[in-house]
């Protein structure tokens, strides 16, 4: 499918690995796409930015989520209180866990992995702990969103896929893109039409 990216689109795809690392993770989502779209050399960047989608804007959003995530603990009081909000009480579960299981169970060491859990492990260090290395694979999503951009530039009798459409086809997955352009006050519905808009002027 690469094959018949733009270079725009090659470039988006480069950025978007660039942006993963940049981060320290050890994936490429629909947000680090999204990240690209919005760098400087994109081609799509004066779309974003008139919609208040700056690049930092997305970034320090993506990094917002992606550190809450990465970051959350259940017993620090903070979780605890947004998990109570959506009807979690988390010593009640501990309470149920421990009077199944004996006092403790919670904190007791994780049984000792099995060859195949350590080399999984092994192989999740060298792609997902260390991004500055070897391969970054991409996220189902991502891989979706690719999928979908290939879709909308066949649907758009385009023999080539634009970073537009790549644009598009993140914006048709419920990846972490859409949920940061949400956030941001814009309706994926609207930022895609002025998307297609610029497609059909361009063909």
């Amino acid at each position: 499918m690469f094959e018949r990216f733009t270079e725009d689109a090659r470039q988006l795809v480069v950025e978007a690995q660039a942006q993963a690392r940049a981060l320290g993770h050890g994936w490429i989502g629909t947000e680090h796409l999204l990240l690209a779209a919005a760098g400087p050399d994109s081609s799509l960047r004066p779309t974003l930015d008139a919609l208040g989608l700056t690049q930092q804007a997305l970034q320090d959003e993506v990094t917002r989520v992606l550190g809450r995530l990465a970051t959350a603990d259940p017993s620090s009081d903070h979780d605890a209180d947004a998990l109570r909000g959506i009807g979690i009480d988390i010593d009640a579960v501990r309470r149920r866990v421990e009077d199944q299981f004996g006092p403790g169970a919670l904190d007791a060491p994780a049984p000792a992995p099995t060859r195949r859990l350590r080399r999984l492990r092994s192989r999740a260090r060298s792609i997902g702990r260390d991004p500055h290395r070897g391969h970054i694979p991409f996220t189902r999503k991502a891989k979706k969103g690719l999928v979908l951009a290939l879709r909308e530039a066949v649907g758009l009798h385009s023999g080539e896929i634009a970073s537009g459409h790549v644009l598009l086809g993140i914006l048709g997955t419920d990846g972490l893109a859409v949920t940061v352009v949400v956030t941001l006050g814009v309706e994926p519905d609207d930022l895609r039409a002025v998307v297609l808009d610029q497609l059909r002027r361009a063909a």
